[in-house]
């Protein structure tokens, strides 16, 4: 979990599946968010823990796709708040063991950039840090790569 201490809010990028539906991802986002904030509570209480936000991966698409598959990946990883100037996402959160090539790209370039990135596994209620994505069929686009946790 990222050290919520050191910022007062916590920006998160959620890397659902592009083929999940629209009910689905804003029901996944919210038990994200919740889990989050509950899980800074326990470790900080609740007036030293950051706000939390968790922005899906199609929202963030449908506000600055332009066009460019690439430049977008990268463009999150760099993000801004548009208000504070500070990093938009400190956190990614994956919810599954594979991928598609966009969101494994947007995960290996927040690992290099040294953001926290972890598997959220729903059932148990844990997050597990990852340390790598790799492809395990880099033709399958929606679900080719592999996300590799410690």
């Amino acid at each position: 979990m990222a050290d919520g201490r050191r910022v007062k809010s916590l920006g998160v990028f959620y890397a659902h599946p592009a083929a999940d539906s629209p009910r689905e991802i804003e029901a996944d986002r919210k038990d994200l968010e919740e889990y989050l904030r509950e899980q800074f509570h326990k470790k900080l209480g609740a007036h030293a823990s950051p706000a939390i936000g968790v922005t899906s991966g199609r929202k963030e698409h449908k506000l600055t796709w332009a066009g460019d598959w690439e430049k977008w990946q990268k463009q999150i990883v760099v993000r801004k708040h548009a208000t504070t100037g500070d990093i938009r996402y400190r956190m990614f959160v994956v919810p599954g063991e594979t991928c598609g090539r966009a969101t494994a790209a947007i995960l290996s370039l927040a690992l290099d950039a040294g953001r926290k990135v972890v598997l959220w596994d729903k059932d148990e209620k844990k997050l597990h840090r990852v340390k790598e994505v790799q492809p395990s069929d880099p033709d399958d686009w929606t679900s080719g790569f592999r996300v590799i946790t410690s």
